[in-house]
């Protein structure tokens, strides 16, 4: 019976050990910027992993990382041992001056994932590389968001807007543009599918050279050179024709530039409310 109840013991050991360990939820942190009254800007730079921000109704930068467990890495040596891996969270700098706050994780081999609380009013600068997406929700300002091996989904934006990733779908829902400001929204491997408000004033610069694009706005044709020369021959330079295959025109009497391309995937342009 003694043994029995070791066993029990032993067993509840564990459970509790475990239970420690899937609550473990890393890093939360809270930050400010110097001017709480005026629009701060926060930069984001990843090797490895995602970012999420989403915008409040506080002052502060709440701050929360998890590191990922690598299932990449190569186990052999440690099971040769009887060992098990433990996850190491990654480390995390935050830097703030002049209204301007820089969140980075100087371990780029081990994976984060950031879920950031920001005011609403807030200029972003996003960027990460491998095994990662970016989604921005309900954020105004200047947001410019960059990828590599990942998407890009921005919900309820306000504001003007670059985004681009390499491998990966943008998605952006804008509830407001900023007047006279250009924006863009671009992938090499990816679909593009962007909301705009009905009533915004632009340019659109549409491409997609291996895909389809698909609009209910009402364009209004604008008309542009179908190709372009470029000779340098005498400076000892090339001789080059490019013909174009963008589609150009105006939403609501035109306005600030929107480029929205993609070589590789399907663009979808849609009418908000």
């Amino acid at each position: 019976m003694k043994q029995l109840y070791k066993s029990f013991a032993c067993v509840a050991m564990l459970a509790a050990a475990s239970a420690v360990c899937a609550q473990d939820t890393g890093e939360r942190l809270t930050a400010s910027f110097s001017d709480p009254s005026r629009p701060g800007t926060l930069h984001v730079g990843l090797l490895t992993g995602s970012i999420t921000v989403k915008g409040g109704q506080g002052k502060d930068v709440i701050i929360q990382s998890r590191g990922r467990e690598d299932r990449h890495r190569d186990d052999q040596d440690a099971n040769k041992g009887g060992l098990h891996r433990l996850t190491q969270q990654p480390s995390l700098t935050v830097e703030e001056q002049n209204n301007r706050m820089k969140i980075e994780a100087p371990n780029g081999t081990l994976a984060v994932d950031l879920e950031i609380e920001v005011p609403a009013h807030t200029n972003l600068a996003l960027e990460t590389v491998n095994r990662g997406e970016i989604k921005v929700e309900g954020v105004e300002g200047e947001i410019e968001v960059g990828n590599v091996n990942g998407s890009i989904t921005l919900t309820a934006v306000s504001g003007s807007i670059v985004a681009h990733t390499v491998n990966g779908k943008v998605h952006a829902d804008v509830v407001r543009a900023t007047p006279q400001k250009p924006m863009a929204f671009t992938s090499l491997n990816g679909a593009v599918d962007v909301t705009l408000p009905a009533a915004v004033k632009a340019n659109l610069k549409l491409r997609s050279d291996n895909g389809e694009v698909f609009t209910d706005f009402d364009l209004k044709a604008m008309s542009q050179s179908a190709a372009t020369v470029e000779d340098t021959r005498r400076s000892g330079g090339r001789y080059r024709i490019e013909v174009n295959k963008a589609i150009y025109g105006a939403v609501n009497g035109g306005g600030p530039d929107f480029d929205i391309r993609t070589f590789n995937g399907n663009i979808y342009v849609r009418k908000g409310s």
